[in-house]
């Protein structure tokens, strides 16, 4: 075995073991008797709803560590049998066949991959579904539409992705080493355009959009825009219960398409009240820019990534280490592999970032007039009907969670005593 991949190999199982370590931490935390009643005590969550909570989040931590140890053995033994080169070698031949280039060669061997992922995930994703968000009363999805949305998600995938992908490649092969910068500007373009359509084009292949009829809770919110000085496009209610009870809202678009989008079971979870409260946060995202300043970290992240993938392009181990020949879509894949290690260990200060930002988007929720008494509720009224667990260990809420424990949250807007 070559000796960068098995560096590779040992660094992924160390990743999986950490993981694996922190989640089997953070059960035996948050399920600590005199803990967890403490907890329901300060959020008045009764033992019955504990019990089911610890119930729904026990079959889901036991599902993340069945499908994570799957995938690392998955795609470890994938490599260890050069795999990767077989299914290089598989996308040439249909390339060949079909009078096509280095670029449709690409485009076939990632297509390969991406259906080897879709079977793996597969299983797993029908047991979440089916078993445990069934047993559990989450889910309100037939087969047919599991089946058709992944179906729709996949054609979208080719549709937009797959010219993306090719542009990429034709700048990695045309344009000498300025590649990167071409590449850079290339994905951001995509990206606002993505962000733009998403609201009018894309969300509507997967649910069905109608408006906020009139009355008391559409005169708030519009209330609550106008107080803050936010103009929106339209506000929505969109039919999340065709598949799930889980309740949520959102604002999205760029430019002129912004949207204020309701899941129709978070109007069947809260009051118009804490639905306006709930709104007051998220628009504290926008107007504290903290969309604003992720857009802008996500445009340079690309732009360090496309940089530090054209430092490895001239490296013949990267390529042969993983049985592939020196190619720009071999370039991409091999630097997927890598970089889903170093995410792992960036993803902490993300987090963190993130969980700052939804303190201030309380904070701001607020001072704009919403009272913590409805926000405290709201949050509380989805956490419980979400059975989420009210604590986690805090090691592992600084390296996966992008918002902060419930409790946590609470205390901070005086919502409970600290």
């Amino acid at each position: 075995m070559h000796p960068l991949l098995l560096l590779f190999g040992l660094l992924r199982l160390a990743q999986q073991a950490v993981e694996t370590a922190l989640s089997r931490l953070n059960r035996r935390y948050a399920l600590d008797p005199a803990r967890l009643a403490a907890a329901g005590r300060a959020l008045r969550i009764g033992d019955a709803d504990l019990a089911k909570a610890v119930a729904y989040s026990g079959d889901r931590h036991r599902l993340g560590l069945a499908y994570g140890w799957a995938e690392v053995t998955a795609v470890l033994a994938f490599l260890a049998a050069g795999l990767l080169g077989t299914a290089e070698a598989a996308a040439r031949r249909v390339a060949t066949a079909s009078g096509l280039g280095t670029i449709a060669t690409g485009l076939v061997f990632f297509a390969i991959l991406g259906a080897l992922a879709a079977l793996l995930e597969l299983p797993f994703d029908l047991y979440a579904t089916f078993g445990i968000e069934e047993r559990h009363g989450f889910n309100r999805q037939t087969l047919r539409g599991f089946v058709f949305d992944r179906l729709k998600g996949a054609a979208v995938a080719v549709v937009l992705g797959g010219p993306l992908v090719a542009a990429v490649l034709w700048l990695m092969d045309r344009m000498g080493s300025s590649w990167w910068l071409w590449a850079w500007g290339v994905t951001t373009a995509f990206s606002v355009l993505a962000a733009w359509i998403y609201p009018t084009v894309l969300a509507p292949l997967f649910n069905r959009f109608t408006p906020l009829p009139e009355g008391d809770l559409r005169a708030a919110i519009l209330d609550l825009a106008r107080r803050t000085g936010f103009r929106a496009g339209g506000i929505s209610v969109m039919d999340a219960s065709r598949r799930t009870a889980h309740g949520n809202a959102y604002f999205t678009g760029v430019f002129g398409q912004k949207r204020i989008v309701l899941f129709d079971t978070l109007l069947e979870a809260v009051g118009p009240r804490e639905v306006v409260a709930v709104l007051a946060h998220e628009l504290g995202h926008f107007k504290l820019h903290h969309v604003r300043w992720g857009i802008l970290r996500s445009v340079a992240a690309s732009g360090l990534l496309f940089f530090a993938l054209s430092r490895c392009l001239p490296l013949s181990a990267f390529y042969s280490a993983f049985a592939l020949a020196r190619t720009s879509y071999g370039a991409l894949a091999v630097f997927g592999l890598w970089f889903g290690l170093a995410g792992f260990l960036l993803q902490p200060f993300e987090n963190a970032l993130s969980r700052r930002h939804e303190f201030a988007a309380d904070a701001f929720a607020l001072r704009s007039g919403a009272a913590a008494v409805d926000l405290g509720a709201a949050l509380r009224k989805l956490s419980e009907r979400s059975r989420h667990l009210p604590v986690s260990h805090p090691l592992y809420s600084r390296v996966y969670h992008s918002h902060p424990p419930l409790l946590e949250r609470l205390q901070a807007m005086g919502a409970v005593e600290g």
